[in-house]
C-alpha cells in the first residue's frame, strides 16, 4: 500500500564524544509540497555549518554551507535555488529549511562543522541531524548512516583558512 505525498521525517541528533552538535530524537511527518526546518544545535563557535543529505546506496551529498560571520548560503553546483536554505536563529542554534518538499527529499540529513588543526589541513565532523524518508508502505525500514562524513573535496581556500 502506498501513502503518497506524504514525508515522514526523523529527527536525529547524536551527541559524539568531542561534541560540536547535541539534541533529541524526534520524528516528524510532513506533506508534500509543505516545508521542514531542522534545527542544529551547535555547543561550540564554528565558521561554517555543511548540511548533507545521504540516500542509501549512494554517497553524501553537500547541498549547502553557511557561513557563520557573513550569514551567506552557498548551494552546491546543481542544487536548485530556491528550495534550500539556511540561518543562524539564535546562539549556536542553525535552520536548515526545506520548502515545498518532495518524495526526491527522501534521505538522511546531516549538519556537520569542519575544524581545521594546527600545524594541519585536517577537517572533521560533527554529528547526524535527521533522517527523512518517504513512507511508501507500512513494511518499510530506515537506516541509520554513518555519523561521520568525507571531508567536502570542493571547500574553498576560503573556507580552509581560519
Amino acid at each position: 500500500m502506498r501513502f503518497p505525498g506524504v514525508l515522514l521525517v526523523f529527527l536525529a541528533p547524536v551527541t559524539q564524544v568531542s561534541s560540536n552538535v547535541e539534541g533529541d530524537k524526534m520524528s516528524v511527518t510532513r506533506a508534500t509540497g509543505s516545508s521542514l526546518v531542522i534545527t542544529c544545535d551547535l555547543t561550540q563557535n564554528t565558521n561554517y555549518i555543511h548540511w548533507y543529505r545521504f540516500r542509501e546506496g549512494t554517497v553524501p551529498q553537500r547541498l549547502l554551507y553557511y557561513d557563520v560571520s557573513s550569514s551567506k548560503v552557498t548551494l552546491e553546483s546543481g542544487i536548485s535555488p530556491g528550495r534550500y536554505h539556511a540561518y543562524q536563529s539564535a546562539g549556536k542554534s542553525y535552520q536548515f529549511v526545506i520548502s515545498n518538499l518532495e518524495e526526491s527529499d527522501s534521505g538522511t540529513y546531516y549538519c556537520a562543522v569542519w575544524e581545521k588543526h594546527v600545524g594541519s589541513d585536517f577537517l572533521s565532523t560533527a554529528l547526524e541531524i535527521l533522517l527523512v524518508a518517504a513512507k511508501n508502505s507500512p513494511g518499510t525500514h530506515v537506516r541509520s548512516a554513518p555519523a561521520l562524513l568525507p571531508a567536502p573535496n570542493s571547500l574553498d581556500s576560503e573556507q580552509r583558512e581560519t
